[in-house]
């Protein structure tokens, strides 16, 4: 009767008598904590990463207050910014609005919790925090939930990830030591 110690996730899938199909099923549970948990930390690394070299370049506007801060930082970036300033300010909160909405149907799909503060987050804190932190938490809960986690992405996909990933850090670390 060791299986009824086991979480319920795991209990779940132990359904067989076969010794054989309760190995393959461990296994199965194995590799996808595995995949769950490098995507996790990813996600949640990632995440750090655009706080720290987003928040480096708002000095300026700390000392005023969450709201205040944000009411004069979107004035600046919209209104006292030049046009590529204004499109990226602009693409990133079309980008947020898509990200929220996808935020909140998946965390009710998934019965998943507290959705509104990851929101908050995205709003008060910035997007590239708050999306990383949703999708690691959803990583965390499908865990919990499912043993179909497997993903399989093509030699392209990864070549194109890291590459996205590449530029994107780079660009980053460039701007905060310019």
């Amino acid at each position: 009767m060791l299986w009824l110690r086991m979480p319920y996730s795991i209990s779940r899938l132990w359904t067989s008598s076969s010794p054989t199909s309760n190995y393959i099923h461990l296994v199965r549970l194995h590799n996808m904590q595995q995949a769950t948990g490098k995507l996790f930390y990813l996600y949640l690394a990632l995440g750090v990463m655009a706080l720290v070299l987003t928040w480096v370049h708002l000095g300026s506007y700390m000392g005023k207050g969450i709201v205040d801060a944000n009411i004069l930082f979107w004035k600046d970036a919209l209104f006292n910014a030049n046009p590529a300033s204004t499109f990226l300010a602009v693409d990133i909160l079309f980008f947020a609005l898509v990200g929220n909405i996808w935020m909140v149907i998946e965390s009710r799909r998934l019965q998943m919790k507290f959705v509104w503060v990851y929101v908050a987050i995205g709003t008060f804190i910035g997007i590239s925090f708050g999306f990383p932190l949703f999708l690691a938490m959803r990583e965390k809960h499908l865990a919990a939930i499912s043993s179909n986690t497997n993903v399989a992405l093509k030699t392209y996909d990864v070549l194109g990830l890291l590459a996205l990933g590449a530029v994107t850090v780079a660009t980053g670390v460039w701007l905060y030591l310019k």
